[in-house]
C-alpha cells in the first residue's frame, strides 16, 4: 500500500504538469460537449422534448473512453522511449502496483472530467437538466474509464511508438465513439449501425451513465451497462499485467 501510495503521488503530480494531459482531458472534451449540443440539441428526444440531456450523457460518455484510452496508451509509449521502463526495472514494484497507480490518477481526472462537462452542460446557454440521481453516474464514469485505460495499456505494450500509439487509439475510440451513438443521437444513426452499436464498449458505458444522470433509459440497461464494463475492465488489467511482466 505504502508503494502504491508513493508512485500514486508521482504519477499524479507528473500528470498535472503535463500540459498535453491537461488539455485532452478538459478543453478537448469541453469544445466536443458545446459543438454536440449545438449542433444536436434541438433534435427531437424519444423520452420527450429536445435530445440536450441525451447529447450531454452521450459526451460524459465518450470523454470517459477519450481520456481513459489515450492515458493508458500514451504513458506507457512515454515510459517506453524516454527510459522510465528500464528506470521501473531497477525498483521492488510489481506491474499490477504500477497499472493501479496510474489507473488510480486517472480515475479523479475522469471523475473532474465529468463534473466540469455537468456544469457547462447545466449552463442556461446549453441547458442540460440533471436527475436527482446524477452523482451516482460517477459509478459507471469510473468503470468506463478503468475498461479504455486497460485497453489503451494494451495498445501501448503492442504498439512501438508514442506517435503510432497516438493514431492507433485514434483509429479505435473516434469511429467507436460514433458506432455507439456518443457523437450524435442514436437514432440519428443508419440502420446497419444502430444494430452494431449494442456490441461496443461506448454503447454500454453511455448506457449505464444516461440513466442515472439524466434519467433516460431504465435502470435495468444501467446495471447491464455497469456489469459489462466491470467484466471487461478485470479482463484487460489480467491481460496487460500478464503482458507487462517483466519481474521473471
Amino acid at each position: 500500500m505504502k508503494r502504491f501510495r508513493a508512485m500514486s503521488k508521482v504519477l499524479l503530480v507528473c500528470d498535472l504538469r503535463d500540459a498535453p494531459t491537461l488539455i485532452f482531458t478538459f478543453l478537448v472534451p469541453a469544445g466536443l460537449l458545446i459543438a454536440l449540443v449545438l449542433s444536436f440539441g434541438d433534435m427531437p428526444s424519444s423520452s420527450g422534448g429536445d435530445s440536450v440531456n441525451e447529447v450531454s450523457s452521450n459526451v460524459v460518455a465518450f470523454g470517459t473512453a477519450f481520456v481513459g484510452i489515450f492515458a493508458g496508451a500514451s504513458h506507457l509509449a512515454l515510459w517506453k522511449e524516454n527510459g522510465m521502463i528500464r528506470v521501473l526495472r531497477a525498483f521492488p514494484i510489481s506491474t499490477g502496483t504500477i497499472l493501479l497507480s496510474q489507473a488510480a490518477v486517472g480515475v479523479m481526472f475522469a471523475i473532474a472530467q465529468a463534473v466540469l462537462l455537468v456544469i457547462i452542460g447545466v449552463t442556461p446557454w446549453l441547458g442540460m437538466t440533471p436527475a436527482i440521481t446524477a452523482p451516482a453516474a460517477l459509478i459507471p464514469v469510473v468503470l468506463g474509464y478503468l475498461m479504455f485505460f486497460f485497453l489503451g495499456v494494451l495498445i501501448g505494450i503492442l504498439v512501438p511508438s508514442m506517435a503510432a500509439v497516438s493514431m492507433v487509439a485514434v483509429l479505435i475510440v473516434i469511429p467507436l465513439g460514433y458506432a455507439g451513438g456518443a457523437m450524435m443521437p442514436e437514432e440519428g444513426l443508419p440502420d446497419w449501425l444502430q444494430t452494431i452499436a449494442p456490441y461496443t464498449p461506448i454503447y454500454h458505458t453511455r448506457e449505464a451513465v444516461t440513466m442515472p444522470l439524466v434519467d433516460v433509459g431504465t435502470w435495468g440497461d444501467a446495471a447491464l451497462g455497469c456489469l459489462y464494463l466491470t467484466g471487461v475492465s478485470a479482463l484487460l488489467f489480467l491481460v496487460v499485467r500478464s503482458l507487462m511482466r517483466w519481474d521473471k
